[in-house]
């Protein structure tokens, strides 16, 4: 079975968020062989631009906190509470850091035990009719044509795994998946589920 993932799966490790769990057992599959991983190589540098982003964006936020802190402190009322907020300021780009060294590590399993899809010359062309016909983004049009064209190679039982759920459940683009034999699943926790009965021995 392959189990296709984008520039979400990733950032959902990397930032530890909600499904997580659910993303650290896809990517267990994957290590124990019983599924095929794939990630299109422009997710991976998607995630890596995201996550930088967001660490500028922290850090020019936490800047003007700081400023906002000091001035309103100096107010009677107010007095101590630039103190009080340190917590909460330091917060905001504690663990950048880590997030990065997760991130760094999730791509490397899915290089060791699955498939890096390459953006190659037929991805581009085929993600620019995928942007002109349905409506796409170009982030979203290089994912689906990454997943397509792999997809349409291979006889295997495959799904593919994203919570874009805005972008990726249009019926034009399930059309487009499934004519692929690729089904969509809209939520990390769910594809655990699918991936478990699809491994599941017939009875």
């Amino acid at each position: 079975m392959i189990a296709y993932v984008e520039t979400n799966f990733l950032v959902e490790l990397a930032y530890l968020q909600e499904r997580c769990d659910s993303c650290e057992l896809i990517l267990d599959f994957a290590k124990a062989g019983t599924i095929t991983l794939a990630l299109p190589a422009f997710s991976a540098a998607e995630a890596r631009f995201t996550l930088r982003r967001r660490a500028a964006e922290r850090r020019t936020f936490q800047e003007s906190l700081r400023k906002h802190l000091r001035e309103i402190s100096r107010s009677e009322p107010f007095r101590g509470l630039s103190v009080q907020s340190g917590d909460v300021v330091t917060a905001l780009v504690a663990g950048d850091d880590d997030a990065r060294d997760r991130l760094e590590a999730a791509i490397e399993t899915i290089e060791e035990h699955g498939i890096t899809i390459p953006l190659s010359g037929e991805v581009l062309r085929t993600a620019r009719w995928h942007e002109i016909n349905l409506s796409l983004s170009s982030q979203d049009a290089l994912v689906l044509a990454s997943v397509r064209l792999h997809a349409e190679k291979s006889d295997d039982r495959k799904c593919f795994i994203s919570q874009d759920f805005k972008a990726f459940e249009d019926p034009a683009v399930s059309e487009e998946l499934s004519g692929v034999g690729c089904k969509f699943l809209s939520n990390f926790t769910d594809a655990v589920g699918y991936i478990k009965n699809a491994l599941r021995p017939p009875k």
